[in-house]
């Protein structure tokens, strides 16, 4: 099954991105390209809950890339510091 969210925050220092997604947390990526993703991007994968890495496409600017996803469901409360921030 696949998921969505749209990118809300970016450490872009570390390459770290949150996606907000429609459960109300977050899933925090690690970028291992030159992968676009800007604040308000929408972002679809195809395996709800999967870690590691994984392809992530930025439905808003049509491209697909390898991620490194780091976590699921992270609250608002702990966003900062998943983010490294």
């Amino acid at each position: 099954m696949s998921r969505h969210g749209t990118v809300a925050a970016l450490n872009p220092h570390r390459g770290m991105v949150a996606i907000a997604t429609t459960d109300g947390g977050y899933t925090i990526i690690e970028l291992l390209s030159n992968f676009e993703l800007e604040l308000g991007d929408e972002v679809r994968w195809k395996d709800d809950f999967a870690m590691g890495h994984e392809i992530y496409t930025n439905v808003t600017k049509s491209v697909s890339e390898e991620v490194y996803v780091q976590n699921h469901g992270v609250t608002k409360a702990n966003l900062h510091q998943q983010l490294l921030l």
